[in-house]
Protein backbone atom coordinates (compact mmCIF):
# COMPACT_ATOMS: atom_id res chain seq x y z
CA UNK A 1 0.00 0.00 0.00
CA UNK A 2 1.32 3.67 -1.01
CA UNK A 3 2.22 5.96 1.19
CA UNK A 4 -1.03 8.24 -0.32
CA UNK A 5 -3.47 5.10 0.25
CA UNK A 6 -2.32 4.63 3.79
CA UNK A 7 -3.22 8.94 3.97
CA UNK A 8 -6.44 7.84 2.54
CA UNK A 9 -7.47 5.00 4.73
CA UNK A 10 -6.70 6.71 7.72
CA UNK A 11 -7.81 10.15 6.83
CA UNK A 12 -10.22 10.31 9.37
CA UNK A 13 -8.37 9.07 12.16
CA UNK A 14 -5.57 11.46 11.27
CA UNK A 15 -8.09 14.32 11.72
CA UNK A 16 -8.83 13.09 15.39
CA UNK A 17 -5.62 12.27 16.21
CA UNK A 18 -4.41 16.04 14.89
CA UNK A 19 -7.91 17.63 15.90
CA UNK A 20 -6.90 16.23 19.88
CA UNK A 21 -3.33 17.57 19.37
CA UNK A 22 -3.92 20.66 18.15
CA UNK A 23 -6.17 21.23 20.99
CA UNK A 24 -3.58 20.15 23.62
CA UNK A 25 -1.34 22.46 21.83
CA UNK A 26 -3.91 25.45 22.05
CA UNK A 27 -3.97 25.13 26.11
CA UNK A 28 -0.52 25.06 26.75
CA UNK A 29 0.56 26.96 23.87
CA UNK A 30 -1.88 29.79 26.03
CA UNK A 31 1.16 28.90 28.97
CA UNK A 32 4.24 28.34 27.08
CA UNK A 33 3.90 29.97 23.86
CA UNK A 34 2.10 29.11 20.46
CA UNK A 35 5.98 28.59 19.06
CA UNK A 36 7.22 26.72 22.23
CA UNK A 37 8.70 23.39 21.62
CA UNK A 38 7.33 22.76 25.10
CA UNK A 39 3.65 23.22 24.08
CA UNK A 40 4.03 20.66 21.00
CA UNK A 41 5.80 17.85 23.44
CA UNK A 42 3.64 18.14 25.85
CA UNK A 43 1.10 18.13 23.33
CA UNK A 44 2.03 14.34 22.71
CA UNK A 45 2.34 13.43 25.55
CA UNK A 46 -1.80 14.31 26.34
CA UNK A 47 -2.38 12.90 23.16
CA UNK A 48 -1.30 9.90 24.23
CA UNK A 49 -3.38 10.33 27.79
CA UNK A 50 -6.18 10.70 26.00
CA UNK A 51 -5.92 7.71 23.79
CA UNK A 52 -5.35 5.67 26.56
CA UNK A 53 -7.90 7.29 29.08
CA UNK A 54 -10.28 6.23 26.33
CA UNK A 55 -9.32 2.91 25.86
CA UNK A 56 -9.40 2.17 29.70
CA UNK A 57 -12.64 -0.21 29.22
CA UNK A 58 -10.80 -2.15 26.53
CA UNK A 59 -7.52 -2.53 28.99
CA UNK A 60 -9.81 -4.59 31.47
CA UNK A 61 -11.30 -6.55 29.37
CA UNK A 62 -7.65 -7.44 28.00
CA UNK A 63 -6.97 -8.13 31.72
CA UNK A 64 -10.38 -9.86 32.59
CA UNK A 65 -9.48 -12.28 29.30
CA UNK A 66 -6.03 -12.66 30.11
CA UNK A 67 -6.70 -13.83 33.33
CA UNK A 68 -9.75 -16.22 32.45
CA UNK A 69 -7.06 -17.66 30.08
CA UNK A 70 -4.77 -18.45 32.75
CA UNK A 71 -7.47 -20.22 34.68
CA UNK A 72 -8.52 -22.07 32.16
CA UNK A 73 -5.35 -23.69 31.60
CA UNK A 74 -5.93 -26.97 33.39
CA UNK A 75 -8.71 -27.85 30.68
CA UNK A 76 -7.18 -26.03 27.82
CA UNK A 77 -4.58 -28.58 28.82
CA UNK A 78 -7.00 -31.68 29.29
CA UNK A 79 -9.12 -31.16 26.13
CA UNK A 80 -5.18 -31.29 24.28
CA UNK A 81 -5.27 -34.83 25.71
CA UNK A 82 -8.61 -35.70 25.09
CA UNK A 83 -8.76 -34.77 21.33
CA UNK A 84 -4.66 -34.68 20.46
CA UNK A 85 -5.91 -37.19 17.39
CA UNK A 86 -8.84 -35.44 16.44
CA UNK A 87 -8.01 -31.24 15.90
CA UNK A 88 -11.57 -30.42 14.30
CA UNK A 89 -12.98 -31.97 17.36
CA UNK A 90 -10.15 -30.14 19.50
CA UNK A 91 -10.83 -26.75 17.66
CA UNK A 92 -15.25 -27.07 18.44
CA UNK A 93 -14.52 -28.00 21.90
CA UNK A 94 -11.69 -24.96 22.81
CA UNK A 95 -14.62 -22.60 21.24
CA UNK A 96 -17.16 -23.97 23.15
CA UNK A 97 -15.08 -23.70 26.99
CA UNK A 98 -14.02 -19.79 25.57
CA UNK A 99 -17.39 -19.28 25.03
CA UNK A 100 -18.96 -20.89 28.25
CA UNK A 101 -16.48 -18.87 30.49
CA UNK A 102 -17.05 -15.87 27.88
CA UNK A 103 -13.75 -15.21 27.25
CA UNK A 104 -11.74 -14.65 23.96
CA UNK A 105 -7.91 -14.97 22.98
CA UNK A 106 -8.25 -12.12 21.00
CA UNK A 107 -9.42 -10.18 23.56
CA UNK A 108 -5.88 -9.67 25.22
CA UNK A 109 -4.67 -8.41 21.49
CA UNK A 110 -7.92 -5.82 21.04
CA UNK A 111 -5.88 -2.35 23.12
CA UNK A 112 -3.10 -2.91 20.71
CA UNK A 113 -4.73 -3.17 17.63
CA UNK A 114 -7.34 -0.15 18.78
CA UNK A 115 -3.84 1.95 19.11
CA UNK A 116 -2.28 0.59 15.67
CA UNK A 117 -4.51 3.06 13.97
CA UNK A 118 -3.50 6.35 15.86
CA UNK A 119 -0.21 5.45 15.57
CA UNK A 120 0.49 5.22 12.34
CA UNK A 121 -1.95 8.83 12.01
CA UNK A 122 0.47 10.46 14.68
CA UNK A 123 3.67 9.23 12.57
CA UNK A 124 1.74 10.45 9.35
CA UNK A 125 1.00 13.95 11.21
CA UNK A 126 4.72 14.20 11.92
CA UNK A 127 6.17 13.44 8.36
CA UNK A 128 3.91 15.82 6.50
CA UNK A 129 4.74 18.73 9.41
CA UNK A 130 8.60 17.42 8.62
CA UNK A 131 8.12 18.99 5.21
CA UNK A 132 5.81 21.52 6.32
CA UNK A 133 2.60 20.57 4.98
CA UNK A 134 -0.30 21.06 6.60
CA UNK A 135 -2.56 17.76 7.66
CA UNK A 136 -5.92 17.49 8.96
CA UNK A 137 -6.60 20.04 11.97
CA UNK A 138 -2.93 20.90 11.48
CA UNK A 139 -2.54 24.17 9.32
CA UNK A 140 -0.03 25.66 7.73
CA UNK A 141 1.52 27.74 10.96
CA UNK A 142 1.22 24.36 12.98
CA UNK A 143 3.36 22.08 10.87
CA UNK A 144 5.73 25.11 10.81
CA UNK A 145 5.43 25.29 14.64
CA UNK A 146 6.49 21.46 14.29
CA UNK A 147 9.44 21.98 12.68
CA UNK A 148 11.11 24.33 14.99
CA UNK A 149 9.80 22.06 17.69
CA UNK A 150 12.60 20.14 19.65
CA UNK A 151 13.66 18.15 22.15
CA UNK A 152 16.79 18.49 23.98
CA UNK A 153 17.88 20.08 20.61
CA UNK A 154 16.52 17.04 18.65
CA UNK A 155 13.54 17.83 16.48
CA UNK A 156 10.19 16.38 16.83
CA UNK A 157 9.55 15.14 13.33
CA UNK A 158 12.69 13.53 12.73
CA UNK A 159 14.45 9.99 13.82
CA UNK A 160 17.82 8.63 14.74
CA UNK A 161 18.24 7.23 10.61
CA UNK A 162 17.48 10.68 9.17
CA UNK A 163 20.89 11.14 7.41
CA UNK A 164 22.50 14.56 6.75
CA UNK A 165 21.98 15.16 3.23
CA UNK A 166 18.13 15.35 4.16
CA UNK A 167 19.35 17.80 7.08
CA UNK A 168 20.47 19.88 4.82
CA UNK A 169 17.78 19.63 1.49
CA UNK A 170 14.52 18.68 3.38
CA UNK A 171 12.09 21.28 3.73
CA UNK A 172 14.06 24.23 2.06
CA UNK A 173 17.07 23.76 4.78
CA UNK A 174 14.73 23.75 7.77
CA UNK A 175 16.84 21.68 9.55
CA UNK A 176 20.14 22.47 8.19
CA UNK A 177 21.27 23.84 11.29
CA UNK A 178 20.24 20.65 13.44
CA UNK A 179 23.47 18.16 14.93
CA UNK A 180 22.88 15.01 13.57
CA UNK A 181 25.22 13.84 16.07
CA UNK A 182 22.66 15.27 18.67
CA UNK A 183 19.63 13.81 17.34
CA UNK A 184 21.20 10.27 16.97
CA UNK A 185 21.82 10.56 20.45
CA UNK A 186 18.55 11.86 21.86
CA UNK A 187 16.68 8.99 19.47
CA UNK A 188 19.40 6.37 20.85
CA UNK A 189 18.66 7.23 24.75
CA UNK A 190 14.68 7.45 24.05
CA UNK A 191 14.74 4.15 22.60
CA UNK A 192 17.04 2.58 24.60
CA UNK A 193 14.45 4.23 27.40
CA UNK A 194 11.64 2.67 25.60
CA UNK A 195 12.77 -0.61 24.72
CA UNK A 196 13.75 -0.64 28.67
CA UNK A 197 10.30 0.06 29.63
CA UNK A 198 8.53 -2.32 27.64
CA UNK A 199 10.97 -5.31 29.12
CA UNK A 200 10.07 -4.42 32.99
CA UNK A 201 5.98 -4.29 31.86
CA UNK A 202 6.18 -7.61 30.87
CA UNK A 203 8.37 -8.46 33.41
CA UNK A 204 6.19 -6.76 36.27
CA UNK A 205 3.11 -8.77 34.99
CA UNK A 206 4.99 -12.33 34.54
CA UNK A 207 6.52 -11.85 37.89
CA UNK A 208 3.57 -10.80 39.91
CA UNK A 209 0.46 -11.81 37.68
CA UNK A 210 1.17 -15.84 37.40
CA UNK A 211 0.03 -18.67 39.09
CA UNK A 212 2.23 -19.87 41.42
CA UNK A 213 1.35 -23.83 40.54
CA UNK A 214 3.80 -25.05 38.70
CA UNK A 215 2.26 -28.31 38.41
CA UNK A 216 -0.11 -27.02 35.70
CA UNK A 217 2.17 -26.65 32.32
CA UNK A 218 1.45 -23.21 30.49
CA UNK A 219 1.98 -22.75 27.15
CA UNK A 220 0.95 -19.49 27.14
CA UNK A 221 3.39 -17.94 29.83
CA UNK A 222 6.01 -19.75 27.97
CA UNK A 223 5.55 -17.86 24.81
CA UNK A 224 5.06 -14.50 26.83
CA UNK A 225 8.16 -15.19 28.49
CA UNK A 226 9.69 -16.00 25.25
CA UNK A 227 8.13 -12.34 24.25
CA UNK A 228 9.82 -10.70 27.60
CA UNK A 229 13.23 -10.84 25.83
CA UNK A 230 12.55 -11.14 21.48
CA UNK A 231 9.73 -7.53 21.77
CA UNK A 232 11.92 -5.58 23.46
CA UNK A 233 14.78 -6.01 20.85
CA UNK A 234 12.47 -5.18 18.50
CA UNK A 235 10.98 -2.41 19.61
CA UNK A 236 14.87 -1.12 19.73
CA UNK A 237 15.17 -1.18 16.30
CA UNK A 238 11.13 -0.19 15.54
CA UNK A 239 12.21 3.24 17.62
CA UNK A 240 15.12 4.27 15.62
CA UNK A 241 12.93 4.08 12.88
CA UNK A 242 10.14 6.40 13.92
CA UNK A 243 10.73 9.95 14.93
CA UNK A 244 10.92 11.99 18.39
CA UNK A 245 7.47 12.82 18.65
CA UNK A 246 6.33 9.02 17.71
CA UNK A 247 8.84 7.24 20.71
CA UNK A 248 7.61 10.24 23.24
CA UNK A 249 4.25 8.80 22.27
CA UNK A 250 5.21 5.09 22.84
CA UNK A 251 7.53 5.90 26.51
CA UNK A 252 4.45 7.63 27.52
CA UNK A 253 2.00 4.70 26.68
CA UNK A 254 4.24 2.41 28.65
CA UNK A 255 4.19 5.04 31.67
CA UNK A 256 0.12 4.69 31.50
CA UNK A 257 0.38 0.41 31.54
CA UNK A 258 2.60 0.06 34.26
CA UNK A 259 0.45 2.26 36.13
CA UNK A 260 -2.75 0.49 34.85
CA UNK A 261 -0.78 -2.76 35.71
CA UNK A 262 -0.01 -1.79 39.28
CA UNK A 263 -3.37 -0.94 39.88
CA UNK A 264 -4.49 -4.00 38.16
CA UNK A 265 -2.12 -6.28 40.43
CA UNK A 266 -3.65 -4.80 43.47
CA UNK A 267 -6.57 -4.84 43.22
CA UNK A 268 -7.50 -8.01 40.84
CA UNK A 269 -4.83 -10.19 40.91
CA UNK A 270 -4.94 -14.20 39.10
CA UNK A 271 -5.82 -16.10 41.77
CA UNK A 272 -2.42 -18.18 42.59
CA UNK A 273 -0.15 -15.69 41.89
CA UNK A 274 2.14 -13.63 43.71
CA UNK A 275 0.44 -10.66 43.01
CA UNK A 276 -2.67 -12.48 45.30
CA UNK A 277 -0.63 -13.38 48.01
CA UNK A 278 0.03 -9.63 48.46
CA UNK A 279 -3.01 -8.43 48.76
CA UNK A 280 -3.87 -11.26 50.84
CA UNK A 281 -1.05 -9.77 53.24
CA UNK A 282 -2.51 -6.41 53.10
CA UNK A 283 -5.61 -7.01 54.05
CA UNK A 284 -4.59 -8.82 56.94
CA UNK A 285 -2.13 -6.16 57.87
CA UNK A 286 -5.56 -3.80 57.51
CA UNK A 287 -7.67 -6.18 59.41
CA UNK A 288 -5.05 -6.42 62.42
CA UNK A 289 -4.53 -2.85 62.70
CA UNK A 290 -8.25 -2.02 62.70
CA UNK A 291 -8.84 -4.62 65.72
CA UNK A 292 -5.66 -2.74 67.20
CA UNK A 293 -7.63 -0.03 67.34
CA UNK A 294 -10.71 -1.36 68.30
CA UNK A 295 -9.40 -2.69 71.46
CA UNK A 296 -7.64 0.86 72.16
CA UNK A 297 -11.12 2.46 72.24
CA UNK A 298 -13.05 -0.27 74.01
CA UNK A 299 -15.09 0.76 77.31
CA UNK A 300 -13.71 0.38 80.86
CA UNK A 301 -16.03 -1.41 81.32
CA UNK A 302 -14.47 -4.03 79.17
CA UNK A 303 -11.12 -3.54 81.02
CA UNK A 304 -9.00 -6.46 81.82
CA UNK A 305 -8.45 -6.80 85.55
CA UNK A 306 -4.94 -6.84 86.92
CA UNK A 307 -5.28 -9.11 89.29
CA UNK A 308 -7.38 -12.28 87.74
CA UNK A 309 -6.96 -11.04 84.08
CA UNK A 310 -11.16 -11.31 83.61
CA UNK A 311 -13.18 -8.91 82.30
CA UNK A 312 -15.43 -6.81 85.02
CA UNK A 313 -18.69 -7.08 84.23
CA UNK A 314 -19.81 -4.45 87.29
CA UNK A 315 -23.55 -4.50 88.09
CA UNK A 316 -25.21 -0.99 86.72
CA UNK A 317 -25.62 1.25 90.21
CA UNK A 318 -28.82 2.90 90.91
CA UNK A 319 -28.52 6.57 92.01
CA UNK A 320 -32.02 5.99 94.07
CA UNK A 321 -32.19 5.82 97.88
CA UNK A 322 -32.52 2.50 99.43
CA UNK A 323 -36.57 2.68 101.22
CA UNK A 324 -36.19 1.75 105.28
CA UNK A 325 -38.51 -1.60 105.62
CA UNK A 326 -41.53 -0.99 108.17
CA UNK A 327 -41.41 -2.99 110.76
CA UNK A 328 -45.12 -4.61 109.78
CA UNK A 329 -43.45 -6.04 106.92
CA UNK A 330 -40.37 -7.71 108.59
CA UNK A 331 -43.09 -9.45 111.05
CA UNK A 332 -44.81 -10.64 107.69
CA UNK A 333 -41.87 -11.95 106.59
CA UNK A 334 -41.01 -13.83 109.57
Amino acid sequence: MTVGAIDTVLNPIIWATSFVMVLWHRVFGAIFGESSSVSWVLSILFLTITIRAAMIPLFRKQIKSMQNMQRLQPQLQALQKKHKLDKQRLQQETMKLYKDNGTSPFASCLPIVVQLPFFTSLYRVLSHAASGHAVGALNQADATAIQHSTFFGAPIPLRFFTTQTYLNTAANGQFAHTSLLNLRIVALIMVVLYAASQFLTQRMMLAKNTNLDKSVPNPMMQSQKIMLYVMPVGMLFFGLSVQIGVVLYLMTTNVWTIGQQFYTLRNSPVPGSQAEKDMIARRKAKEASKALAAAGNAPVSNAVSAADGKPQNSAPVSRQRAQPVRSTRRKRKK
